[in-house]
């Protein structure tokens, strides 16, 4: 075994000779001890969780807090870990509430945006990505961890109270990506 071994290193050291200089065999005998060494590389990561390290298994509830004009409103602590440090977001489709037992009753004008934490919020839509940055990982190679808001508004369906009453349901369908860092 140790022969075959240092006949396959052999053959490929001298592959680099010309054609000559490689057609024979040669065979070494005796011990010899070879130090090999490799470099292994974490895959870029980027895992979108709550702010604990779940998930929103119950959803999210939508409260109307500021009286009976304003939107209904949900909001949700994220935490991002990224590899590069840098990654994009989108809507997959619009987001529709609509009513469990009336379909035809759908919540109005939804808005979705995600901010830094301590950020401007920035309005995600379908098909654009909006760019976001982690702060810097605290050292080099390792994950960065970046916590963000999540808010989602709606205002309900047109009509009084008794028209519109009722359990709604909606799936916000969001898209992570990593991009790539310049240094």
């Amino acid at each position: 075994m140790n022969r075959i071994s240092i006949r396959a290193c052999l053959m490929l050291a001298l592959g680099t000779l010309s054609a000559a200089a490689s057609a024979g065999d040669i065979v070494l005998t005796g011990d010899t001890t070879s130090r090999i060494t490799a470099t292994v590389k974490a895959a870029h990561r980027l895992l979108v969780t709550d702010d604990k390290g779940g998930w929103f298994d119950q959803g999210l509830a939508m409260q109307q807090l500021r009286g009976w004009e304003s939107p209904y409103e949900a909001q949700a602590r994220l935490r991002i870990l990224s590899s590069s440090g840098a990654f994009q977001v989108r809507m997959d489709r619009p987001l529709e509430i609509r009513n469990t037992a009336n379909a035809a009753l759908v919540f109005r004008r939804p808005k979705v945006s995600l901010a830094a934490e301590d950020g401007e919020q920035k309005t995600l839509e379908v098909g654009q990505d909006v760019k976001f940055k982690n702060p810097p990982a605290p050292a080099a190679g390792e994950d960065s961890i970046g916590y963000y808001g999540l808010a989602i508004a709606a205002y309900p369906p047109e009509g009084d109270f008794k028209q519109t009453a009722g359990s709604y349901v909606g799936e916000l369908s969001l898209v992570f990506e990593p991009t790539v860092r310049i240094p």
